[in-house]
């Protein structure tokens, strides 16, 4: 065995994943497909290059985009014996200790974040008349300064962007300055403020800049495929244009194009970075074959591609299943839980959503089962010390709930409460809040026990975790794909958001629709049938034999109709609706392309569904 397979970082790894690690190429993107070890990769390679002389610890930077992924990031380099501390943070984290340091060393004062922008956004929007909600105000601002729009383009990148603003476009200027004046009168920033300031800091001081430069010197970007343009463009201020970039991702996985997040960051990464290397890492050790074609399926009904490949062993094929309305859809769901509970911890499993609302009937369902439940991805004794702590408007509360945790907190609690008092008796200025992003000084601690909750979330909350058993509900058109998505990039991104749910399960996998949602008639999603269809892929479907003349040219239908649906395990209302199943009667699809498109189905399946009943 050579050196470099010996090494004991390379133990463990395949092929793809140890030319991951150990290649020397840069700028290099690693595509690593759901399931592949992303995490290991990159935390791995980090360890090997340190170990290898060829990166210092000190002038490593790793950007995530979540606080808990750059805490996990920390504690697995931890693991892999890293002497010295890689710092490892979210955007705004790095950009709020960077701006920091350069206020301290000015003898200025130091960013402060606003506690409550809903409220600074309110003020702004009642001040100025605008008839627009708070919420809807700050959407517009995020995601223009994601796309680094500026003000007086607004209004033009809205009519190019078919974007209908909640502000009046033409007063979104009027809206932008008036809220920076509302902040400065205040004394604070945003989130978005600590990416736009560090940029400007950069490009106006020439010192400061070189400093920073020096000191981020080889740089790692965990889901480089959810950088928008203002990250991006933080991202290309920090490297100057040195080639030591290594970015980590999955195209596939691009479900932030709301947030300005662009696919193409890695999908086209060779036109962004001439001379890249790119390695491909294509095989899910997570997913059963099953749940892989699936995910597949669902891409490739949407004209995407994925050619990942399952090292685990066959499970249960996928059940798809459809439900009247969504309160059985919701009692059919508890009771699969239940039934799955006695062989499995809650913790092992999750029920998926397209968005929030479908949540309430499900939890309460659940609920009635005396099923636990975790509705957010973080509910952590941490997350809700961290919660109470903030919520403390001063600092004469926040150090009474000090004293109050000291006296009767548990273990967690009073992690928090030491850290408040260092920041009480630091003087620092600022929020504790502040302080705490500053310093990330919570990251050692490993993740909570969740109990035996089953976690209850929407599509986007649940990406980057994994369970043993999924449900995946409301798998209807106008919420797969939601009903607000019509452009061809907008479709794309939800076909992606449905292959991440799907990706969730490791061996388990059902997915429910309805026929009525809210009162309202639905039809199965139209990547639906592709993903039943997935579980076929080592079979043909033999459609009935041809009949002979009927009075009712619909029943010969109906029979293929029920002999497809028992042949692929799923409901017949999930092979084609009544409404659909009529019109193949009353005009029979002249091609195969004709059938797959009236079904919703990809060209492949449908070839294995001919040919239709003879009626003639």
């Amino acid at each position: 065995m050579s050196g470099v397979t010996a090494h004991p970082l390379l133990h463990g790894l395949d092929a793809e994943q140890r030319e991951a690690v150990t290649t020397m190429a840069a700028p290099l993107a690693i595509v690593a497909a759901a399931g592949s070890g992303k995490t290991t990769v990159l935390t791995r390679r980090i360890a090997y290059r340190v170990a290898h002389d060829t990166a210092l610890p000190q002038h490593v930077l790793a950007l995530t985009f979540t606080r808990d992924a750059a805490a996990e990031l920390k504690r697995r380099l931890r693991r892999l014996d890293i002497r010295d501390p890689i710092e490892a943070g979210t955007f705004h984290s790095i950009a709020l200790r960077l701006l920091r340091d350069r206020a301290l060393a000015r003898n200025q004062q130091a960013p402060q974040l606003a506690g409550d922008r809903l409220r600074l956004a309110r003020e702004v929007v009642n001040e100025l008349k605008l008839g627009a909600e708070p919420y809807g105000a700050l959407a517009d601002l995020d995601w223009a300064r994601a796309r680094m729009v500026a003000p007086d383009r607004y209004e033009g990148a809205c009519r190019v962007a078919r974007r209908r603003s909640a502000v009046p476009a033409a007063r979104y200027a009027e809206f932008v300055a008036a809220y920076e004046r509302l902040k400065r009168r205040r004394g604070v920033v945003d989130f978005d403020d600590l990416l736009g300031h560090l940029l400007e800091a950069m490009r106006t001081d020439a010192a400061w800049a070189e400093g920073v430069q020096w000191r981020y010197r080889h740089f790692f970007v965990d889901e480089a495929q959810d950088l928008n343009p203002l990250q991006h463009a933080v991202l290309e201020a920090l490297r100057g244009g040195r080639l030591d970039l290594c970015l980590v991702g999955d195209p596939r996985q691009a479900i932030y194009g709301w947030n300005g997040a662009d696919p193409t960051t890695l999908a086209e990464v060779e036109t962004r970075y001439p001379g890249v290397t790119v390695v491909q890492l294509t095989s899910n050790y997570r997913c059963s074959p099953q749940v892989v074609r699936a995910g597949a399926a669902a891409l490739a009904a949407s004209g995407q591609h994925d050619d990942t490949q399952s090292r685990q062993a066959g499970a249960a094929a996928v059940a798809v299943r459809q439900f009247a309305n969504e309160h059985e859809e919701a009692e059919a769901v508890a009771r699969h839980i239940r039934g799955l509970m006695h062989h499995r911890s809650g913790r092992d499993l999750a029920v998926l959503a397209r968005t929030n609302d479908q949540l309430g009937p499900l939890q309460r369902a659940l609920t009635t089962y005396g099923i636990a439940t975790e509705r957010t991805a973080g509910r952590s004794p941490l997350d809700v010390a961290l919660a109470t702590a903030f919520r403390c408007t001063n600092r004469e509360q926040l150090a009474a709930w000090v004293d109050t945790v000291f006296t009767e907190g548990d273990e967690i609690p009073r992690r928090v409460a030491q850290e408040a008092d260092r920041f009480l008796t630091s003087a620092e200025p600022g929020t504790f809040r502040a302080w705490v992003d500053a310093r990330t000084p919570f990251d050692d601690l490993e993740p909570d026990d969740r109990g035996d909750a089953v976690a209850l979330l929407t599509f986007h909350a649940a990406k980057g975790r994994e369970w043993w058993g999924v449900v995946i509900t409301g798998a209807e058109d106008g919420l797969v794909p939601h009903g607000a998505s019509s452009s061809p990039a907008q479709l794309a991104e939800e076909a992606r958001l449905f292959y991440v749910a799907i990706t969730r399960a490791a061996q388990h996998l059902l997915v429910t629709h309805c026929a009525e949602r809210n009162r309202r008639p639905g039809a199965p999603s139209r990547w639906l049938a592709a993903v039943t269809d997935s579980g076929l892929a080592d079979e043909v479907v033999t459609p009935p034999p041809r009949p002979g003349r009927s009075t009712d040219a619909v029943t010969p239908y109906r029979e293929w109709r029920l002999a497809v649906a028992k042949a692929s395990g799923q409901s017949e209302q999930s092979v084609c609706s009544d409404r659909v199943l009529r019109s193949l009667a009353e005009q029979p699809p002249a091609t195969t392309a004709e059938l797959a498109g009236r079904l919703g189905i990809t060209e492949t399946a449908a070839a294995r569904l001919r040919p239709l009943p003879d009626t003639a």
